[in-house]
């Protein structure tokens, strides 16, 4: 008996140990590294947060996620329900967003471009600092999607495609808040825009026309009001003033600061409204203009439908109101000065602005809905 029991040991010990000869080690984990593919001496360095870096499979984990219904309380809404790739990830020419319980929104959907470089909050109050957490926001917003983080957890806990992508992205078993923010953030930094004509002129590639030249003209000069001797009911603007808060300096057509334009009071505070403080009421973000001829209908609360009006209201007798203190508001000195173009120098200003459209941002496959 004792013989047949230190056999039976012996052999376990030999199945034991070679077993483990032969097991498999864990492979290593690694990502790979996205490459972002802009003409850097147009637009600025990358800016990619150092916790977050991007790589091949977050940006592919964001992806699914941004395009994902799961995220919404009935599964019925995506993040790309309100942000169409074709409109610069805009809504299909709404002023306002529709949530899933019916509810008409306040603001005019932002497009969602170039974020790496927005220094100063999301958001047209800038109310979320951070990429990740305004990524966040729309899922738990009441008139969006009404799902809270908690729920939108325990379902992609219980996705076998979500685990094993979390686990490719960031070698973890288990998803929680901060890496579902983490993993929109990085396909959403992935979104850069720098391929429209305005690019390509500057690269020597393309040349504008001569009605596109007059336009760029028009936007970077000053707004300078001359009258002529013969017709002083004609006067002739020699710009309009437009680099004051677009710019081309950084190649991203926006400006830092939270600005108010004149726009009349429709109860929205605005940046005040945010952080509180009331001479940032009716302040709001200043957009980008790239790809702007696809982001219609424009301002904050959407009321113009097209580029031309927007040129008119920006062309229009300026005054103070309850929106707009002439003491405060920095750009409202050149509102004001600017105060006419001919119809000529009108169209030559919105065929600049088209200009910066990118119809590759606007068609490329690696930003489009991974499910179809």
């Amino acid at each position: 008996m004792k013989k047949i029991a230190i056999y039976i040991l012996l052999v376990t010990g030999i199945y034991s140990c070679k077993d483990v000869v032969n097991e498999v080690p864990d492979t290593p984990f690694s990502t790979t590294a996205y490459i972002l593919n802009y003409p850097t001496n147009i637009l600025p360095p990358a800016r990619i947060p150092s916790d977050n870096l991007l790589t091949k499979e977050g940006v592919q984990l964001g992806r699914m996620l941004f395009y994902d219904p799961i995220l919404s309380a009935d599964s019925t809404q995506s993040c790309q329900s309100c942000h169409n790739q074709a409109d610069a990830f805009t809504d299909n020419q709404r002023a306002f967003s529709t949530g899933i319980r019916g509810t008409v929104g306040k603001r005019n959907s932002m497009p969602i471009l170039n974020l790496m470089w927005h220094l100063d909050g999301f958001f047209w109050d800038g109310r979320s600092d951070i990429l990740r957490h305004q990524a966040l926001e729309p899922i738990i917003d009441p008139t969006e999607m009404d799902e809270t983080i908690g729920n939108l957890l325990v379902k992609l806990n219980n996705s076998a495609m979500y685990t094993q992508a979390f686990k490719n992205a960031y070698n973890v078993t288990e998803i929680d808040e901060e890496l579902l923010g983490k993993a929109l953030e990085q396909f959403m930094l992935s979104l850069v825009s720098g391929n429209s004509k305005y690019d390509r002129v500057q690269l020597g590639l393309e040349e504008f026309t001569v009605q596109e030249k007059t336009g760029e003209t028009i936007f970077n000069t000053e707004a300078t009001t001359i009258y002529d001797e013969p017709n002083p009911d004609k006067p002739k603007n020699l710009g309009a003033d437009c680099f004051h808060c677009h710019g081309t300096g950084s190649g991203l057509f926006l400006r830092r600061e939270y600005l108010s334009n004149g726009l009349s009071d429709n109860g929205d505070l605005g940046r005040g409204g945010a952080n509180g403080n009331a001479l940032d009421n009716y302040k709001f973000k200043t957009p980008t203009l790239r790809n702007i001829d696809k982001t219609a209908p424009y301002m904050h609360d959407g009321r113009f439908s097209t580029l031309e009006e927007v040129v008119q209201f920006y062309l229009s007798d300026m005054n103070a109101t309850s929106a707009v203190d002439p003491n405060d508001a920095p750009n409202l000195h050149a509102l004001k000065d600017s105060v006419y173009l001919s119809e000529a120098h009108k169209s030559a200003l919105v065929s600049f602005l088209k200009t910066l459209t990118d119809d590759e941002f606007l068609t490329n496959e690696e930003y489009s809905n991974p499910f179809k």
